[in-house]
């Protein structure tokens, strides 16, 4: 004891160390002093004794990193970090192993080096450990896979991945492709395993999240020149049923297949033929029904427009009483007891017809909003090049490419704005006549 207070700690260490010899002693030695003299010694010596007394160098350490380690009843309690110790163990892989297996174990929050070394170690393989035997390669590798599935794990997820592709870990890789939602690289993994069922069954639990799963699914069996008939087939019935891609597209990504005839798309085809069929007859019976709407509104607004529009109501169309001075006449052909409009949202609307034109006036306005996306419709087309018809189809609805023309009340107020519609007739324009003598009004 008199040794350390003569030469000091470092000089001590030395000559027990590297002069006698004497681990053992040294390691007591360590064991007496406080929390940051040990460590600084553990640090500088850790390598040999660990190469001499493993496991009592082990238990050391773990007490040092734990915050177990207190020699005064004045000492704070501190902790080491494992990370720093990792290298002393260069030569020692299976005490280090139990060294981050405790760490983990009593500090869940370890730093990910830790996690990553002790993921590392797991999937090791050397010619020289015997892991093959009683089953250890295998238990290695479900402790390796439970620490991956481990919520409280910090580990680095690419680095990780890294090391489980570099060792093949196959349940690895596919855990931490789902982890990092990666679903792309799942459905790539198994298309380079050849693995078809497997491929299947990744659409299915991953093509809610990425629809474009079935289409990669699709190219991919078109490429194979072997029988792939009812895998096709079944990639087939989902893309119809998620109206994923269209017929022409499908067509074109089978042609590739020597082996794919007629008969596997002939269903799929006739189905999509017929309800585009069916969706042309719909869409001509609404352009004939816009198209007679159109003339007919054109016929009442010219006639507006060079002829009296004679009022001869005989009943309130609020009240249902018959209609008395004074009276309120709107273009629409609605008449309302004056004090019957009083008691309306507004007395320059028609109660009934308001609805229906504030409906048309908020369209308008949405459709005003439209003319500054001419940069979204050419980032929308640009990403989605496989179907660019239906994307000019709905911004040519939307009304970026055409102006209307809205007349309002005030003389010679004219605005121009965007729309895809036809206006109903005089949808804010309202006439009020005065008290006067006389059945009939005109104008």
């Amino acid at each position: 004891t008199a040794l350390p207070i003569c030469f000091g700690d470092y000089r001590y260490m030395r000559i027990e160390i590297e002069d006698v010899g004497n681990y053992e002693r040294a390691l007591n030695y360590i064991a007496r002093l406080e929390f940051t003299e040990a460590e600084n010694n553990l640090k500088k010596y850790g390598k040999a004794l660990v190469n001499e007394l493993p496991v009592a160098t082990t238990n050391l350490l773990k007490q040092l990193c734990t915050g177990a380690w207190k020699r005064f009843p004045t000492e704070r309690v501190l902790k080491a970090k494992p990370e720093e110790f990792v290298h002393i163990y260069v030569q020692q892989k299976s005490q280090l192993l139990e060294f981050l297996e405790h760490m983990v174990k009593a500090e869940p929050d370890s730093s990910s080096l830790v996690y990553n070394t002790l993921l590392e170690l797991y999937l090791h393989r050397e010619k020289t450990e015997k892991l093959e035997v009683a089953g250890e390669r295998e238990r290695r590798a479900e402790r390796a896979l439970e620490l991956l599935k481990s919520p409280n794990a910090t580990f680095n997820i690419d680095q990780a991945l890294i090391l489980a592709q570099m060792h093949d870990f196959r349940a690895g890789i596919l855990h931490l492709y789902e982890k990092a939602r990666l679903y792309r690289q799942i459905l790539q993994y198994y298309m380079d395993q050849n693995e078809y069922d497997h491929v299947i069954e990744t659409c299915n639990d991953h093509g809610k999240k990425e629809p474009n799963l079935w289409i990669l699914a699709l190219s991919y069996f078109a490429r194979k020149e072997e029988d792939c008939k009812d895998y096709i087939a079944g990639v087939l019935a989902h893309i119809e049923k998620k109206a994923l891609m269209p017929p022409l597209m499908v067509v074109q990504t089978l042609a590739h297949n020597s082996t794919c005839t007629l008969a596997v798309v002939k269903d799929f085809i006739t189905r999509k033929l017929k309800e585009e069929s069916e969706q042309i007859a719909k869409d001509q019976d609404l352009i004939k029904k816009y198209r007679e709407d159109t003339e007919r509104m054109k016929r009442e607004i010219e006639q507006l427009k060079t002829s009296a529009k004679v009022f001869q109501p005989t009943k309130c169309h609020s009240c249902t009483n018959p209609i008395d001075l004074p009276a309120v006449h709107f273009l629409c052909g609605h008449s309302y007891h004056q004090a019957c409009l009083e008691v309306a949202e507004s007395e320059t609307e028609c109660p009934l017809c308001v609805e229906k034109n504030r409906e048309v006036l908020d369209l308008i306005r949405a459709q005003e909003q439209t003319t500054g996306l001419h940069e979204d419709f050419h980032t929308e087309l640009e990403r989605k090049k496989t179907d660019a018809f239906s994307v000019v189809a709905d911004y040519f609805g939307r009304g970026v490419f055409n102006k209307v023309t809205l007349l309002t009340d005030a003389p010679g107020a004219v605005r121009q704005l965007p729309a895809a519609v036809d206006l109903p007739k005089n949808i804010v324009l309202t006439t009020r006549t005065g008290r006067g003598a006389g059945g009939d009004t005109h104008f």
